[in-house]
């Protein structure tokens, strides 16, 4: 191997060491893990994360799915951000909860790819979605991809980091607490008493 074409391999080596890797895109459920009481609601986000500010790429599309334990929580409702709509021209937006135990949110951006590309935030909220807490038990809140594109309309990887959520019994109340504690000692009480007056010789009623 000639000196020249040595020096070209070594330069074109440094130069793929110093490139910055492309960026991994990650979509979370926020917050990974809920604690709620039977009978509330509770919301989480769906955020995207891992981008540039102001540059390539950008999200332009998603369909995802949200599975969770429908005998555990009910769906509620569905707002986006505003994250694919970055000069406020609106977006085409289709949740879908039709299906139990699943939630189908799509939106497609109308803002062009240079507009997303520079003013799209490295990290933002895609929506969030609100549920009502129905019974006790667990739940995963596990996302899966149908569709992610960038502006440009290309396909995007993404990694995926899953929630879950846990409903609990509601709590009594503290003055239910005391009034049930009170109870429990006059019962004490009436069930240590004897079941008459001693007799005293003597003595009249």
């Amino acid at each position: 191997m000639n000196k020249s074409v040595s020096l070209m391999l070594s330069v074109l080596v440094v130069g793929a060491a110093l490139e910055p890797a492309a960026n991994a895109v990650t979509l979370s459920v926020i917050p990974e893990a809920t604690s709620a009481n039977v009978g509330s609601t509770f919301s989480v986000d769906v955020v995207a994360s891992g981008l540039l500010d102001g540059a390539a790429p950008s999200i332009g599309t998603y369909d995802l799915d949200l599975n969770y334990n429908s005998s555990v929580l009910s769906f509620a409702n569905v707002s986006f951000g505003t994250g694919l709509d970055v000069l406020g021209l609106g977006s085409i937006q289709a949740p879908d909860p039709s299906t139990p135990g699943k939630v189908n949110v799509f939106e497609l951006s109308l803002d062009s790819e240079a507009d997303l590309n520079q003013l799209q935030h490295d990290a933002f909220k895609l929506f969030t979605l609100t549920f009502n807490a129905a019974a006790v038990g667990s739940s995963a809140l596990q996302l899966t991809i149908s569709a992610l594109g960038d502006a440009a309309g290309n396909s995007l990887d993404a990694t995926l980091q899953n929630g879950s959520a846990a409903v609990t019994p509601v709590p009594l109340p503290p003055t239910l607490v005391l009034f049930l504690s009170g109870l429990l000692g006059l019962a004490l009480i009436h069930t240590r008493r004897p079941a008459g007056r001693p007799s005293i010789p003597g003595l009249v009623a």
